[in-house]
């Protein structure tokens, strides 16, 4: 190798080693920085995995209170609507539905009447409004007022529509106020004899409801 060759294979010599240093200086600098990155993102996850843990056992506690509160509401809102309930039929003046029955029940008895199966009487009907002013006068005449409301009161009180009511006989029954109706259904499956007395300013009042096996001898 000639001198010239040997001076130039130094020269290069600490170029090269200049030019690798500064490649390693760049690689561990990446090194450094994907090190310093992996553990911010590792520190970071542990940190939320961490809070997570700790917020779901508050919120199951958040919920389970919750629950635990559902429960006296609607026992309250359940007591308050008996209350309420009570309170309304106070107000209306109703009564529970056995003493309704019992004052409301009709009563029945026999009677020595062979045409009769049954005698029906109720406290608690009511006289047939009337239109009638001044003194009452009973009429059996069928266009007359007095006539048609004794008709409704027998309606009211037997359950026959007049389209489907036959009305074998109205007449007196012993006095000016008082009157009694035998009646039946067209096909005379059902038949009935109705007694009702005037109240003034009132109107006619059902007294007694005979039900009837035969119309043979009811009227």
């Amino acid at each position: 190798m000639s001198e010239r060759q040997t001076r130039s294979s130094r020269h290069l010599q600490p170029s090269r080693n200049k030019k690798l240093d500064k490649l390693l200086n760049v690689l561990i600098g990446v090194v450094v920085v994907l090190i310093i990155i992996t553990a911010t993102y590792v520190f970071k996850w542990q940190d939320d995995a961490e809070q997570t843990v700790k917020d779901e056992p508050a919120q199951e506690e958040k919920d389970d209170n919750k629950e635990v509160d559902k429960e006296p509401v609607k026992e309250d809102e359940k007591d308050l609507a008996v209350e309420e309930d009570q309170a309304s039929e106070e107000e209306d003046g109703s009564q529970p539905e056995e003493n309704q029955q019992e004052q409301g029940e009709p009563e029945e008895s026999t009677s020595d009447n062979p045409n009769v199966e049954k005698v029906i009487t109720n406290k608690n009907w009511q006289p047939t409004p009337t239109t009638q002013t001044g003194q009452h006068v009973s009429s059996y005449d069928s266009s007359s007022v007095d006539w048609s409301e004794k008709v409704a009161t027998v309606t009211g009180v037997t359950g026959i529509n007049q389209d489907n009511m036959i009305i074998w006989r109205m007449q007196n029954n012993g006095g000016p106020n008082s009157s009694i109706a035998t009646v039946s259904t067209k096909d005379k499956t059902q038949m009935y004899r109705v007694s009702m007395e005037w109240v003034d300013n009132e109107g006619w009042l059902p007294v007694k409801l005979e039900q009837l096996n035969t119309l043979e001898g009811a009227y």
